[in-house]
């Protein structure tokens, strides 16, 4: 038996194509003692491991050549000795876009008591759930005042438009297509979506009071001209400069200044300890229909290399994520 996976074969120059990876039959991995074997069964996909796939990595050490690529997933416990962990149980973890991995117990989660599909768990009750809804709370927007998320229609951004929007803020979305934005208005009821930040001027014409900015770049500089005065700005991505050469940037810092706004940057490792609250909070609101879980399915593992490179053109709304076919080969 063999374990399929996709492996990084060549330094993507620029955006990323299929053509970076390759498809390949690895051997079945052996569990060795204080281990679980895992066949993972969903994969979440995030434009993160990007900034690894470079021989100058801005994260961490390169991605090797030839090895599996990074990427969280979750999968069934099909070997253990582990107690914690039975046969059978579902779990997640960083299982890469593999078939089957080995990993130390430590490293796997078991799964809460979720009565809806188990993809929710890399989507709404994931990281990109966590994480839209600690940045919607760090970007304390009021009740009638204006949030912008840029980018509005990824796996954050559809989350946290929704929870502000519940919380009575007026949420702008900034979207990457004209069909990204119908559906931030008409489906998960956004005020307004654009995909010109200059627009700001009329659709916010007393300020942004909040920006959530997953972008970085020139969208941050038109945005951060329409700032009102004390607005909080959230950092917490930079996917305008994830395939570029230069490094990232974040623009002027004058419109901070004289609008006296607040910027933070934005880690979800620093808000794990409040985690379970948050996921009690979301797991609530999807179970009232407050909250819409907005997933993008693939299928087969062989399809995982194209829905990466997407992330980075105009992708269907919310979180992308790939059912694995264990026939598949």
């Amino acid at each position: 038996m063999s374990n399929l996976q996709v492996q990084l074969v060549r330094y993507p120059e620029g955006t990323p194509a299929p053509e970076d990876f390759a498809l390949v039959d690895a051997p079945m991995p052996a569990a060795r003692p204080g281990e679980l074997l895992l066949q993972v069964e969903w994969l979440g996909l995030d434009p993160f491991p990007r900034l690894r796939m470079r021989s100058d990595s801005r994260v961490g050490p390169p991605m090797p050549l030839g090895a599996v690529v990074d990427g969280r997933g979750l999968a069934t416990v099909v070997g253990s000795d582990d107690a914690a962990f039975p046969l059978g149980t579902l779990v997640a973890a960083e299982t890469g876009w593999q078939q089957f991995t080995a990993l130390p117990a430590a490293k796997v989660q078991r799964l809460p008591d979720y009565a809806g599909p188990a993809s929710h768990h890399l989507s709404t009750l994931g990281p990109s759930g966590l994480t839209a809804f600690f940045t919607a709370e760090l970007a304390a927007v009021l009740p009638g005042q204006v949030l912008v998320i840029a980018p509005a229609a990824g796996s954050v951004g559809v989350v946290a438009g929704q929870l502000a929007r519940a919380a009575g803020a007026r949420v702008i979305g900034l979207a990457a297509s004209a069909a990204q934005c119908d559906f931030l208005r008409q489906s998960l009821g956004f005020e307004a979506a654009t995909t010109d930040p200059a627009e700001l001027a009329t659709l916010a014409p007393d300020g942004v009071h909040g920006f959530i900015d997953g972008v970085g770049g020139a969208l941050h500089d038109v945005v951060a001209a329409h700032l009102a005065l004390q607005a909080r700005v959230v950092l917490l991505g930079f996917i305008a400069a994830y395939n570029d050469a230069a490094p990232p940037r974040y623009g002027s810092a004058l419109p901070i200044l004289f609008k006296r706004a607040r910027v933070q940057g934005f880690l979800l490792a620093d808000h794990m300890h409040d985690a379970p609250r948050a996921l009690q909070r979301l797991a609530a609101a999807l179970a009232d229909g407050s909250l819409r879980a907005v997933e993008t399915i693939h299928q087969g593992l062989a399809a995982t290399p194209a829905a990466f490179a997407g992330l980075f053109a105009d992708p269907a709304p919310g979180k992308q994520i790939v059912r694995l076919d264990h026939q598949e080969s």
